[in-house]
């Protein structure tokens, strides 16, 4: 452990180096990238799972490879971030930490690769905008039932935040990290919302997203299109590790659950993104 957090400090400070790419240029792909996550079965929460989950799908929809790691110190190795501080993501000796700077890095990168390039400028404007929605929507409705919620916290999120630690580090720990998840639903005033607010919240961004499905459909048939046509972006790759997280997940409470599978559309979206670039492994054992 104390290896990898000196090889974290090293690449961090290798982090401030700023790499000059000119207009209408890529940069190779590094050869060592490395996504780094806390163990998936004793750490992680599911506003975390998610998040890992979108950015493995946005690099896979890019035809990027990467080699993935979990170890209990993940999150201590972050770079930082305005949510889940996760997943990490090595390239070379840069990091990168969270879903949207790690897809910022991408697009300046890897013109070829951005699974976004075909679109517009205001298509990819407006997809944009909608990405911090969604993620701000869906991070915060799971945070709130991970922290607020009291037997969803007790089952799951006290006993996963500490396993890493021996006592009293794994009580030390409890409190810092729900001091944080507590500071950002206040921040983004969500901390005085009972359930049923929060579900009406993601109601309303699912219903968003439904509707852009259905504008998108033929034959008035349910299918898997993506957001904004037929390729997909990033938005995709985004609502996919949310809603995929959430239906497959023992970590969700039964009202995100019962509420994504309200939206047809929504599902039928995951379920064709899990099966094109997760061969059916996220989603394929649900009903």
């Amino acid at each position: 452990m104390e290896s990898e957090t000196g090889v974290a400090s090293a690449l961090l400070q290798a982090n401030d180096a700023q790499l000059a790419v000119l207009p209408g240029e890529s940069l190779p792909w590094p050869k060592e990238v490395c996504l780094y996550q806390p163990l998936e079965e004793l750490q992680l929460l599911l506003p975390e799972q998610a998040s890992c989950l979108a950015v493995k799908s946005y690099l896979r929809m890019c035809r990027l490879p990467y080699t993935e790691r979990q170890c209990d110190n993940a999150e201590f190795m972050s770079t930082g971030g305005r949510l889940t501080k996760l997943p990490l993501l090595r390239l070379g000796r840069r990091l990168f930490a969270e879903f949207e700077p790690i897809v910022g890095h991408v697009e300046c990168t890897q013109l070829e690769n951005a699974v976004s390039s075909w679109l517009g400028f205001e298509e990819r404007e407006d997809m944009r905008a909608e990405v911090a929605y969604v993620e701000n929507t869906f991070t915060l409705a799971e945070l709130h039932q991970c922290y607020k919620e009291s037997p969803i916290y007790v089952e799951h999120t006290q006993p996963r935040i500490g396993s890493a630690h021996p006592w009293p580090l794994s009580s030390i720990r409890r409190r810092e990290k729900c001091a944080e998840a507590l500071r950002l639903l206040r921040v983004y005033q969500w901390d005085k919302l009972n359930t049923r607010d929060v579900q009406a919240q993601l109601q309303q961004c699912c219903q968003l997203l439904s509707d852009k499905l259905e504008a998108r459909e033929s034959n008035s048939k349910l299918s898997a299109n993506y957001l904004y046509g037929q390729q997909p972006c990033e938005l995709d790759a985004l609502v996919f590790g949310h809603v995929a997280s959430i239906l497959s997940s023992q970590l969700a409470s039964p009202m995100l659950g019962d509420t994504v599978r309200a939206y047809p559309r929504l599902v039928a979206h995951s379920r064709g993104i899990d099966h094109v670039y997760h061969q059916d492994k996220q989603l394929g054992g649900l009903d």
